[in-house]
């Protein structure tokens, strides 16, 4: 099986970086229970313009800030050996240093990585069967396409329930949903 994998809140606790960094930035001090929204920019006011100053700024410490999710190693390190991974991230070209340094230094095996905000096509032209996603907007546009998605339990996807996306709480459960999408497609 052909698996994507998104980073950020599926792979690694992004929100914590991003609240950690954005607080600096604007003074406030939000936490991740403030968080009920995929655009967290948005609990701070800003428009886009401001975001990606402040994001520019400090994207490349929360990038390596970030810490990977219990037993996202583990699991990801076990399907690496029976499973084509994708590592399929929306974050701009301009991090793709330190996310590959990142994913190294956190023993994070994967056969290859793509930077792209259009997941859909990326998946389709690479065969990839299944994404392992966060974002709402991504779950709802591959069920609408028929393809199966594993939406990582986050209080702003609650909205997202159709009969393709599965959801995950943690990496154990994203490992139990593949083994059962693998059964199912053989």
């Amino acid at each position: 099986m052909h698996i994507g994998v998104d980073l950020d809140n599926t792979v690694l606790d992004a929100t914590s970086s991003y609240l950690f960094y954005y607080n600096k930035a604007s003074g406030k001090s939000f936490v991740s229970e403030d968080v009920q929204d995929f655009y967290l920019y948005r609990l701070y006011g800003w428009d886009q313009t401001e975001r990606e100053k402040v994001y520019h700024t400090y994207g490349h410490d929360i990038h390596w800030h970030s810490r990977p999710f219990p037993m996202a190693v583990e699991v990801l390190r076990e399907l690496f050996i029976h499973h084509e991974i994708s590592i399929i991230t929306a974050r701009p070209s301009l991090f793709r240093d330190v996310t590959v340094k990142w994913l190294d230094y956190h023993g994070i095996t994967y056969h290859r990585i793509v930077f792209t905000e259009n997941k859909r096509h990326e998946c389709i032209s690479s065969n990839v069967d299944v994404l392992i996603d966060d974002a709402p907007h991504y779950a709802a546009e591959f069920a609408h396409h028929n393809m199966p998605v594993i939406l990582f339990d986050q209080p702003y996807n609650s909205s997202v329930n159709t009969k393709l996306v599965n959801r995950a709480a943690n990496w154990l459960d994203v490992k139990r949903i593949l083994s059962e999408l693998d059964s199912a497609i053989r």
